[in-house]
């Protein structure tokens, strides 16, 4: 193998990689739709401030308890979810046809591109969204794993895009 060839073959692991966490999560979130949804809830009715010690907070306000509003953001997050799987399996095929059967690899960058956009879309949702309910206070290890699939978005773009060759 050339030195453009194992590049390439790293650019389809990593993507690769990713279309498998991200459709194992997606299958999960869907079997576990209740339990997702009851999560969102307790996050956006922000009960981590109730626990012992409670925090009293003028960001309480912020609070909301409804069921509805739940099951839509996880819903959402799901589905954004669900379309970041299905462009990183796009992705996959795009750069399996690059390396094995000589198809344009700037196609196939572009596509792993698009998947990684909106992995990071859906990371920077997550962020925002626990940031308005202030998850950082009682649930700090949440807002690192979000912070965390960012910077692996970044890092998968820098990859993504290393010049072959």
């Amino acid at each position: 193998m050339t030195v453009t060839d194992t590049l390439l073959l790293f650019k389809l692991v990593l993507a690769g990689g990713l279309a498998l966490w991200l459709t194992v999560g997606f299958f999960n979130n869907i079997m576990g739709f209740g339990a997702g949804v009851a999560a969102i809830g307790r996050l956006m009715g922000m009960q981590m401030f109730d626990q012992p010690p409670t925090i009293q907070s003028p960001l309480l306000s912020r609070r909301v308890n409804a069921p509805a509003l739940h099951l839509a953001v996880y819903s959402f997050i799901t589905l954004i979810e669900g379309v970041a799987a299905v462009l990183f399996w796009y992705a996959v095929f795009g750069l399996s046809a690059a390396l094995f059967a000589g198809a344009d690899i700037n196609e196939a960058v572009s596509r792993a591109n698009l998947a990684l956009s909106v992995l990071a879309f859906m990371s920077f949702v997550m962020l925002l969204g626990g940031g308005w309910f202030a998850y950082h206070i009682r649930q700090e290890g949440l807002q690192l794993t979000h912070f965390t699939l960012i910077g692996l978005s970044i890092l998968g773009i820098i990859v993504m895009n290393l010049p072959i060759a």
